[in-house]
């Protein structure tokens, strides 16, 4: 018997996870189903192994990129609505694909179809590429019976996810460049040039100015104990992440994280147009609201955010509006919430959440270059006044001894 971690969902709309034992990922799903739960991701429970971690990064059994996800639902969608049937045009993709991982991942989906699974079911066995959110919006197509026009507002979904997700990189390259040739100079200067005159400092016997004495004593420290250092930030880093991990500190540092001055409002619009551009794709796709919340919620990376969409779970499920239920919660913008107002009151949410989405895009794009044009000059100021200080408290006792000839 092998363990499988399943995720699934209630007929009312809440999530569930847990693990089960079976024969294979198909008859943990028809346990499933025998409990009233929809299974939504089912995946054997594996422990890093050397194999495992060459499987998952370098054979072809390793997950599809974002990237490729993007490319090929929308090729997936342009054979579809030509009138290519769902399995021909997935032995097309495999075909006319050069990557290994794709033609395995295609040809396992078409042999499940061939099985007798549905599209949702056969892409849920491959749910280290295909997630909770794209097997969802699937299962809709399946159920409107438009699945090649759902597909097509699919991949834009995820072009627009990936394209979001390389601007926000992109902003950030320069900055993480000038910060690493920085620390890299800095470094090089504190472990080879300071010992090289520290040399001669030991020779005239002199008594060296207290900037001097401290340059000298932390460029001692980085040569003669930087393997501490390094074990030391190793270990800070590994309990960090442990300590992140329980859900109360998690939470607590994602309120402080959005709390900040500059970065908050930016995490906070990347996060509110990723949340509105899901919505408004599965609204879009007649996806039931509270399964729509909850496939959104996954897509988050902030506590907090996750904690105010299962508390509008809440409300929706106590009859509120989804602009009331969110509104109460008082971190989405209130131009967001607006504007679910007047979709809700003129029965276009999809069109109004996917405006919603486009203007935070927008604001987070603008906050970035502001960001990033305030935070370039500041490095550069800031690793110039580092070499400056490091300079001057080499060069101080230099020019005293010269006063000190003359």
């Amino acid at each position: 018997m092998t363990r499988y971690r399943f995720e699934a969902l209630t007929y009312g709309g809440r999530s569930e996870r847990g693990i089960a034992e079976g024969e294979s990922a198909r008859a943990i799903r028809q346990q499933l189903l025998s409990k009233q739960l929809v299974p939504v991701s089912v995946e054997p429970e594996t422990k890093w192994t050397k194999t495992a971690f060459w499987e998952r990064y370098f054979s072809e059994n390793k997950p599809l990129s974002r990237s490729d996800l993007a490319i090929l639902t929308k090729q997936f969608a342009l054979l579809v609505r030509s009138g290519v049937q769902i399995d021909e045009a997935l032995i097309i993709l495999s075909e006319e694909s050069s990557k290994k991982n794709i033609k395995a991942t295609l040809q396992s989906i078409v042999n499940e179809l061939r099985a007798g699974l549905s599209l949702s079911g056969a892409i849920a066995t491959q749910a280290s590429s295909f997630d909770s959110l794209y097997q969802g919006v699937v299962a809709a197509a399946e159920q409107s019976g438009k699945m090649g026009q759902v597909l097509s507002q699919l991949a834009e979904f995820l072009e627009k996810r990936q394209a979001l997700k390389q601007k926000a990189l992109a902003a950030l390259v320069y900055p993480a460049m000038l910060t690493g040739v920085s620390f890299m100079v800095i470094l090089f200067l504190m472990t080879y040039v300071v010992p090289q005159i520290a040399r001669v400092f030991e020779t005239t016997k002199q008594v060296l100015p207290l900037s001097t004495r401290f340059v000298l004593g932390l460029s001692h420290f980085l040569v003669d104990w930087s393997w501490l250092l390094v074990i030391v930030t190793v270990v800070v880093i590994y309990l960090a992440k442990r300590m992140l991990k329980r859900p109360d500190l998690r939470l607590r540092f994602d309120t402080y994280y959005l709390d900040l001055p500059v970065i908050g409002p930016l995490l906070l619009g990347f996060e509110t147009a990723r949340f509105a551009n899901t919505m408004a794709m599965l609204v879009s796709a007649n996806v039931p609201i509270l399964v729509a919340l909850q496939s959104s919620k996954n897509t988050l990376s902030n506590h907090l955010l996750k904690k105010a969409i299962d508390s509008t779970e809440i409300g929706l499920r106590e009859g509120a509006s989804l602009s009331r239920a969110l509104g109460s919660q008082g971190v989405f913008s209130p131009i967001l919430i607006h504007l679910i107002r007047s979709g809700e009151a003129s029965g276009q949410l999809a069109e109004m959440l996917k405006y919603g989405a486009e203007n935070a895009e927008l604001e987070a794009e603008q906050k970035t270059k502001i960001f990033t044009s305030l935070l370039e000059p500041v490095l550069i100021l800031l690793m110039g006044l580092l070499v400056l200080g490091i300079v001057m408290a080499v060069m101080q006792p230099i020019l005293q001894m010269n006063s000190g000839i003359r």
